[in-house]
């Protein structure tokens, strides 16, 4: 690595439910099959390193890059040809962050404090998912894999060491919370769930815990939506997404949550479950992003449909019960940012560090084979042994502050690390040492 090598800085932009409404977050979902294409866009626009986070709540792109606006630009370029918007039309629904803002905005969604139910559990795996599909397309490096590991062990920090999680809450609960207020007596009810992922399976296991009378699951994979319902001992009737039209006429609760990028319930599929079901109604839970249900049937009469937003207020509820930990888990947080950024920070110094280290090291064992062959030629390999220790101990120590001195660069007055100056701060120490 040259002197002149540059550490990359880290970067993210993102949008959430706090900045964001779903109908402008959704469009911004990369299906799994485009990320490939994706990944492969961002390294030809220069970026070293990225992650790509995309959950019902939040959408966010950790980048690690050596020219950190050039970088942003690229990536809100990018976003224009994904969400079919121009920058200004959803540039103030974002959010960017640097540096330690960054380090530390990580920290905090994967140890679930700026989630919408603070303390849910999906954030952590859903982090770890989309971290893993960046790594699997050589797409992480040095600095994100430090970062996201970081978070992963401040998260459980967080899990361990406070009561936030504790009795945890999640949007599948809060999604069946819902259901339960609206029927007082599920065991009486029939249900329709749409998607058979990990939210479709946490939802079926809360429906079975407070007695749902009778489900019927729809999903692509019909084994998959068998597993689910044999892993929690359930009986379900299994259909297909085509023959979701027909269920919806016989059920009272539906909860979608498959990915599509098109509604899989339209506002005429409501319509025709209405003639056939008269008066009765029917209560649906929209938790996907990009939505499952055309928000036009929502005005259809005795159809109650609720998406992700509109679980919010519930959320808003629960979360008062954790708020005091609140304080503790944050300054675990800014106690592991402090750590990773201690390491990060050093990075810069590394390549001058190796390179001065290198150059005394070359002169030490150039003068010791001078004074191998001609003066100390009568040694014994033993006794040039602890001269050669030696020799290597005086030049630890001589290089010790200036190395301490390099790695205590100062950062810019925006906070992001100043390459440029440890950059000089290495070639004057190079310059004092030179032959």
């Amino acid at each position: 690595m040259s002197i002149d090598a540059c550490i990359s800085e880290i970067g993210m932009i993102g949008m959430s439910h706090k900045t964001a409404p779903v109908e402008v977050r959704e469009r911004f979902v990369v299906p799994e099959d485009r990320l490939p294409d994706f990944f492969q866009q961002t390294g030809e626009l220069g970026i070293d390193e990225i992650v790509y986070l995309s959950t019902c709540n939040r959408m966010e792109i950790y980048f690690a890059a050596s020219d950190i606006n050039v970088s942003l630009d690229a990536i809100y370029s990018l976003l224009e040809r994904i969400s079919g918007l121009d920058r200004e039309k959803f540039e103030g629904y974002s959010y960017r962050k640097y540096s330690r803002d960054a380090v530390t905005h990580l920290l905090t969604v994967a140890s679930s404090l700026d989630s919408m139910v603070l303390g849910e559990n999906e954030i952590f795996c859903q982090v770890k998912k989309c971290y893993s599909r960046s790594v699997y397309a050589r797409r992480t490096g040095t600095v994100l894999n430090k970062l996201f590991h970081q978070a992963f062990k401040t998260a459980k920090r967080v899990r361990t060491e406070t009561e936030i999680t504790k009795n945890p809450l999640s949007i599948a609960y809060i999604a069946t919370e819902l259901a339960r207020k609206i029927f007082e007596d599920l065991a009486k009810r029939r249900s329709l769930l749409i998607g058979a992922g990990e939210m479709g399976e946490l939802i079926l296991k809360y429906l079975t815990k407070f007695g749902i009378g009778d489900i019927t699951i729809a999903n692509r994979s019909l084994h998959n939506a068998q597993r689910i319902a044999a892993d929690i001992n359930r009986d379900a009737h299994i259909i297909p997404l085509d023959d979701i039209a027909s269920a919806c006429a016989d059920v009272d609760i539906i909860v979608a949550s498959v990915s599509s990028p098109t509604f899989v319930i339209t506002a005429d599929m409501l319509k025709g479950a209405l003639k056939k079901r008269g008066t009765r109604p029917l209560f649906i839970i929209d938790i996907a992003v990009p939505r499952n249900v055309d928000p036009d049937g929502g005005g259809l009469s005795n159809i109650f449909l609720y998406n992700i937003d509109d679980l919010k207020s519930i959320a808003d509820e629960n979360m008062k019960n954790r708020l005091r930990e609140v304080d503790f888990a944050e300054k675990l947080i800014q106690a592991d940012a402090d750590d990773f950024l201690q390491w990060y920070e050093g990075l810069t110094a590394v390549p001058a560090i190796v390179k001065i280290q290198q150059k005394f090291d070359d002169i030490r064992r150039a003068e010791l084979g001078k004074y191998r062959r001609r003066k100390l030629k009568h040694m014994s390999d033993e006794d040039f042994n602890v001269v050669e220790e030696l020799t290597r101990q005086i030049m630890t120590k001589t290089l010790h502050n200036p190395i301490m001195y390099l790695k205590q660069y100062r950062k810019n007055g925006s906070g992001h690390v100043d390459n440029e100056l440890a950059q000089e701060t290495a070639k004057i120490i190079e310059e004092l040492f030179k032959e």
